[in-house]
C-alpha cells in the first residue's frame, strides 16, 4: 500500500522534504479529482502544508460549521425553539372556545405529533370541549422557499431533505418499508403506518441483479400534491424489509390532518375549520395557552454537527436571518445575516456564495482557506463557545464512527471532524491531536468519480476505495509532520 512506502520513505526524510510528500498524495486520487487541502499548525498558526487553498468548492455539509458558528454568536448558547398555542382566556366560557385559536409555528426541528397533542390536552384541561371558531396555524416565522435554491430535485422526496418550513412536525418526515412477501414474488408490499395523514401508492416489481441491470430499473418515487406519493420501479430480492422515508413536502396539509385527528381524538368539537395564516399576527391581547420548548442551542448543535442533521442546520440558518434582520427568516437573509455575524468577529467570508445553511444546495461555495479562517477562530475561542465538542470522533461517534478514511487505532479519538458528503463530493475540516501539538485542517475533494476499470478484487468491496486510502494517508502524513521552522 502507498501509506507503507511513504511511511518508509520519511524515515529517511529531512524536514523540508516534506513538501514532496503531501505531493506524493494526489497520485492516490482518480484523474479529474478537484481537491484543495491547508493544514496549519493550531498553535503557532504555521502552515503545514496547502494545496489550491483559495479555490472555491462546493463544501456540501462542511457549511454546517458556518450556521454552528454563527448561532452560538448571534443566539447563545440559552437559545430554544418555543411553539406557542394563543388564546384569550376570557372567551373560555362554558366549556367552549368563542372565536379562533392560533397555533404559532416557528420552525422547530425536534416538534413532535405527541408534542401537539401534549398541547391539545393542555387546551382540554382548561375546560375547553368546544371551538366555535377556526384552528390558525401560523407558518409567517419563515418565508420563501421551504427548500434552498440549487438542490437537487430528485433528492426532494426523501427525508434528508426535508422541508425547512416553519411548520414542522416530526421532523416532515413518515417512515416505511418495503417487503417482498413470500418465495416468487413478483411485487414487492408497502407498508405505511395508519395513522400517518399520506397517500402512497407502491408497484413495484421483484427482479433478479442481472434484469435490473438489463432493464436500466432503480426503485423511483413520483411526488405529487398534499402529500401524495407514488412509489415504482423495481428492487432484488431480500429476506428483511428495508425501510422509507418519505419527506412530508406539504406541512400545512400534514399538520392540517393531524389537528383534525387528535381534537377528534380528544372529543374537542371544533366546529370551524384549520387553516393556514402566512402573515405576522400581531394581537397583542392574547395569551399563551399551551406551549412546547425544544431542547437549548448546544443540544441542538450537537445533533447537528455529529448526526450532520439537515433539518436543524437549514431552521437555525432561517432563524438567524430572521433575528437579526428582525423580519420573517430565509435563505436569503440567513445567508446575508451569518455573513454579517462571522464579520463581525473579524472572520471575513469575502466572495463564499451560501445558498443554505445545510450544505444540500450544489450552489454553495467555499475555499479551504476561508473555511480554515472558521475553524481558526472556534480553535482559539473554544472555551468560550465550546464548539469543538459537536465535532464527530474517529471511531467514536457521529459520521465518524465507522468512516473508513480514519478506521485504525493510529486515528481513533485523534481525527475529530466535520464531514461534508454528496455525489462527487468529500470534505473533511478539524483536528488532528498530533504528538507534536493540535493540527487544524481542511480537505475538500469535488468532482470525484471512481472509474469502472479501477474497481480490481481489492477495490470491489467500495467503489469509492481511492478516496479511503488517500483520506488515511493523508491523515498519516498530519501526523508525522513535523512543525514548520
Amino acid at each position: 500500500m502507498l501509506t507503507r512506502f511513504l511511511l518508509t520513505f520519511c524515515l529517511f526524510c529531512s524536514a523540508n522534504s516534506y513538501a514532496n510528500e503531501w505531493s506524493v498524495l494526489h497520485a492516490l486520487l482518480p484523474k479529474g479529482t478537484q481537491f484543495s487541502y491547508m493544514v496549519v499548525d493550531a498553535n503557532s498558526e504555521a502552515i503545514l502544508a496547502k494545496y489550491e487553498q483559495e479555490t472555491l468548492r462546493t463544501p456540501a455539509s462542511m457549511q454546517k460549521l458556518l450556521t454552528a458558528t454563527a448561532a452560538k454568536l448571534h443566539l447563545g448558547s440559552d437559545f430554544h425553539y418555543q411553539t406557542n398555542l394563543l388564546g384569550a382566556q376570557e372567551q373560555i366560557k362554558q366549556r367552549r372556545y368563542e372565536g379562533d385559536l392560533r397555533l404559532n409555528f416557528v420552525g422547530d426541528p425536534t416538534l413532535k405529533r405527541a408534542d401537539i397533542r401534549a398541547m391539545l390536552v393542555s387546551l382540554k384541561q382548561q375546560g375547553i370541549t368546544e371551538i366555535t371558531g377556526d384552528f390558525i396555524v401560523n407558518d409567517a416565522h419563515f418565508s420563501g422557499y421551504q427548500w434552498s435554491n440549487g438542490q437537487a430535485w430528485n433528492d426532494l422526496g426523501v427525508c434528508y431533505t426535508s422541508p425547512s418550513n416553519a411548520i414542522i412536525v416530526n421532523r416532515n418526515c413518515v417512515q416505511g418499508n418495503l417487503s417482498i412477501k413470500g418465495k416468487g414474488a413478483k411485487k414487492a408490499t408497502l407498508f405505511i403506518p395508519d395513522y400517518e395523514p399520506v397517500s402512497i401508492s407502491a408497484d413495484v416489481d421483484v427482479v433478479t441483479k442481472e434484469q435490473r441491470v438489463a432493464q436500466f430499473c432503480d426503485l423511483e418515487v413520483t411526488r405529487n400534491s398534499q402529500n401524495s406519493y407514488h412509489l415504482w420501479g423495481c428492487v432484488v430480492p431480500r429476506d428483511r424489509a428495508f425501510g422509507l422515508a418519505f419527506s412530508v413536502n406539504d406541512p400545512f396539509h400534514y399538520v392540517a390532518q393531524i389537528l383534525d385527528n387528535e381534537l377528534h381524538r380528544l372529543g374537542i368539537k371544533l366546529n370551524g375549520k384549520v387553516r393556514l395564516e402566512s402573515k405576522q399576527y400581531e394581537g397583542g391581547d392574547n395569551q399563551i395557552l399551551a406551549s412546547y420548548q425544544s431542547p437549548k442551542l448546544d443540544k441542538l448543535l450537537a445533533i447537528m454537527m455529529k448526526n450532520s442533521d439537515n433539518l436543524i442546520a437549514d431552521s437555525l440558518f432561517k432563524t438567524i436571518g430572521g433575528s437579526y434582520f428582525q423580519r420573517s427568516g430565509n435563505f436569503r437573509n440567513g445567508a446575508q445575516a451569518v455573513k454579517a455575524v462571522l464579520s463581525e468577529q473579524g472572520v471575513d467570508l469575502e466572495n463564499a456564495y451560501l445558498a443554505d445553511g445545510s450544505g444540500l444546495s450544489r450552489h454553495n461555495l467555499m475555499s479551504a482557506e476561508l473555511f480554515m479562517s472558521v475553524l481558526q477562530f472556534i480553535y482559539n475561542n473554544d472555551v468560550q463557545f465550546d464548539l469543538l465538542s459537536s465535532f464527530s470522533v474517529a471511531g467514536v461517534d457521529g459520521t465518524l464512527k465507522y468512516h473508513r478514511g480514519v478506521r485504525g487505532k493510529q486515528f481513533k479519538g485523534k481525527v475529530i471532524a466535520k464531514t461534508g458528503s454528496m455525489k462527487g463530493v468529500a470534505n473533511l475540516l478539524g483536528v488532528v491531536r498530533a504528538e507534536q501539538g493540535d493540527r487544524l485542517f481542511v480537505l475538500t475533494l469535488n468532482g470525484y468519480s471512481e472509474p469502472q476499470s479501477a474497481l480490481t478484487s481489492e477495490l470491489a468491496r467500495d467503489k469509492a476505495a481511492s478516496k479511503y486510502l488517500f483520506e488515511n494517508a493523508f491523515f498519516e502524513t498530519i501526523l508525522r509532520t513535523p512543525l514548520a521552522k
